[in-house]
């Protein structure tokens, strides 16, 4: 007796008595099996052994081989030999469709015209279009020689802008979404470029490094960096990077200690924010390195950038005139539908410098531009911008509570919301809730508060605060933290912490985070933990606010712990009561009432 030359139908019932074998507990196992068996039967066979199953799909290498033993236990009740894998396969009584063919004297095979064989599709080499993202972005990251250090999208973008006929950033005030940097996901699904840490860096893969090669050496492309001698190469980083604090930094004459560092510069000035022209004119006179809008003038600088380490951590320092200060306004920063880059033109007439991008927090924040590479940094000063009607609507929502802890996370010292009042909508039943806001917001979370009139006025105020931050920032050196991964908003504002501790303290140091970083981790996206998504759930109940969300979930760390909580009282009365017994008596904003207790319970409980 032997076996048969298809055992398709024998795989087919084996699969089927696994299923059977299975309890109901094993829901994904099967699912498993139960597809792999409606596969078996839709593909044509013949099988013979278990590894013929492997072109069928769902069936994988712990499938083969639970068949491979039935097969063995099948073969022995049957008194045959089992089928030995490496030997012939025996010949099938089927015949299958193959090509005609005859050898010819001299060895070749010709095949006739219907049955000649398949070709292989050749897979085309991936080259991207001339002038294109993907070949502006891989010229780019080869002129920036991201081999072994990685470049980020900033610098690749400016870099990279030359190589291509399209804007490498979208432009919201012309509509224009798409732009030529999305070719990045082409060129990383093609394995050319490596995207790794966060921030995100991007490196040449080695193929990615010989198609750079090849597109440049094609296109007769000449980097800047090569039009210039030897000695004068473009090089803007030291070769190496040294483990150096303050005092080291100190010691070396890198950064300058000061007796009285006056951290506080926006609050003791801003009360002068209406009238900027007396930083001015005083400053002038006495400091000839100042222009006409009293920010610094070029200053000869040395062309490498001074790169140290601290605490496991990048960072770069960058001297007082080696950098120019202006605002990113966000681009859903409008006056109308009508007159939507009206801040922006205005500041134009202002002779201030300004650019509109999408932010992921704040409405207007001021960063800092390196004039040698370009790099972007976030300074100490940020700005949410809102109308009385639209504050009392995020107070309602919650968007208030979210968008103050998001501004606290960023760091930034001062943090301001600047209040229009003008409305579109009425807001009498909310003028309770908005004077304790504007309190909440001046006393408790200690952020300050510019009360504009119009548009117009909000211009001029703004005006007279970008005066104040140039006239200061001309004092200041920056040191610039360049981390390779942050995980969250926390990680962001505790290495921030750090660095201003070790070293702004008396000296006229800032220490920021680049733009790049900014971007990256402070979105509304950005992997939230399980504490702060408890938070968040939390604060949908109308009543609790995030300091009364966060004293819960001091108590329940999760929604699990409050949901068991619950299941655990002994009445429904208990369950009601349950977060009054616990912060009834908490100080302040933290105490939770026996009617919002209630209110709770009834969210996160059933009957």
């Amino acid at each position: 007796m032997t076996l048969p030359n298809d055992l398709k139908h024998l795989y087919v019932e084996w699969l089927s008595e696994f299923i059977d074998k299975l309890s109901s507990k094993q829901e994904q196992l099967n699912l498993t099996y139960n597809k792999a068996k409606k596969h078996l039967e839709e593909t044509e066979g013949p099988f013979y052994y278990p590894q013929d199953l492997k072109k069928v799909k769902g069936i994988g290498a712990v499938i083969i081989k639970r068949l491979e033993t039935k097969l063995e236990q099948h073969c022995k009740e049957l008194g045959v030999p089992v089928p030995d894998k490496n030997a012939s396969r025996p010949s099938s009584s089927k015949r299958t469709t193959t090509a005609l063919r005859v050898s010819t004297d001299d060895g070749n095979k010709i095949y006739d015209d219907e049955h000649q064989p398949k070709k292989k599709r050749k897979v085309k080499p991936y080259i991207p279009k001339k002038r294109s993202g993907a070949y502006a972005i891989i010229l780019g990251l080869l002129e920036l020689k991201a081999i072994h250090r990685g470049a980020s999208k900033e610098d690749i973008i400016n870099i990279g802008q030359k190589y291509t006929n399209s804007s490498m950033v979208p432009n919201h005030a012309t509509k224009e979404f798409y732009a030529a940097w999305a070719s990045i996901a082409q060129l990383k699904n093609h394995e050319l470029v490596l995207e790794e840490g966060r921030p995100k860096r991007y490196t040449l893969t080695e193929k990615g490094i010989e198609l750079a090669k090849t597109l440049k050496s094609a296109d007769g492309i000449v980097f800047d960096s090569e039009h210039q001698k030897e000695s004068q190469n473009q090089d803007y980083y030291e070769e190496t990077e040294l483990t150096a604090d303050l005092s080291t930094l100190v010691k070396s004459n890198k950064v300058e200690k000061v007796e009285d560092n006056n951290s506080s510069f926006i609050e003791t000035t801003f009360h002068h924010i209406s009238t900027p022209q007396s930083h001015r004119t005083h400053d002038k006179a006495s400091n000839p390195r100042l222009t006409e809008s009293g920010s610094p003038s070029q200053v000869p600088i040395d062309n490498k950038i001074t790169r140290r380490r601290y605490d496991g951590v990048s960072y770069e320092i960058w001297p007082k005139g080696s950098f120019e200060i202006y605002p990113i306004i966000d681009h859903r920063e409008i006056k109308s539908q009508s007159d939507r880059e009206f801040f922006s033109n205005a500041f134009d007439r202002k002779n201030m410098k300004n650019e509109i991008r999408q932010l992921s927090l704040g409405d207007i924040i001021w960063v800092a531009k390196n004039k040698t590479t370009g790099t972007l940094c976030i300074l100490d000063t940020i700005i949410e911008r809102k109308r009385l009607d639209d504050l009392a609507m995020s107070i309602k929502d919650n968007r208030f509570m979210e968008q103050k802890n998001r501004l606290e996370n960023s760091g930034c010292r001062n943090k301001y919301y600047l209040i229009e009042e003008t409305m579109s909508g009425s807001v009498s039943n909310m003028s309770e809730a908005l004077k304790t806001s504007l309190w909440t917001i001046l006393i408790y979370y200690r952020f300050s508060i510019i009360r504009t009139s119009s548009s117009e006025q909000t211009v001029e105020k703004l005006h007279a605060l970008h005066s104040v931050l140039n006239h200061e920032y001309g004092k200041k050196e920056l040191i610039v933290m360049v981390p390779k991964h942050l995980d969250n908003q926390q990680q962001y504002k505790a290495l921030l912490q750090r660095f201003k501790l070790e070293f702004s303290q008396n000296t006229n140091v800032e220490c920021c985070h680049t733009f790049e970083a900014f971007q990256d981790i402070m979105g509304k996206s950005d992997m939230r933990t399980i504490a702060e998504l408890t938070i968040q759930v939390l604060m949908y109940v109308r009543g609790v606010s995030l300091e009364k969300a966060t004293a819960i979930q001091g108590i329940y760390p999760t929604l699990n712990h409050l949901l068991s909580a619950y299941r655990s009282c002994g009445s429904n009365v208990e369950a009601k009561q349950l977060l009054f017994m616990k912060l009834g008596q908490a100080p302040g904003n933290k105490k939770i009432t026996k009617a919002l207790s209630e209110k709770i319970a009834d969210a996160f409980t059933v009957g």
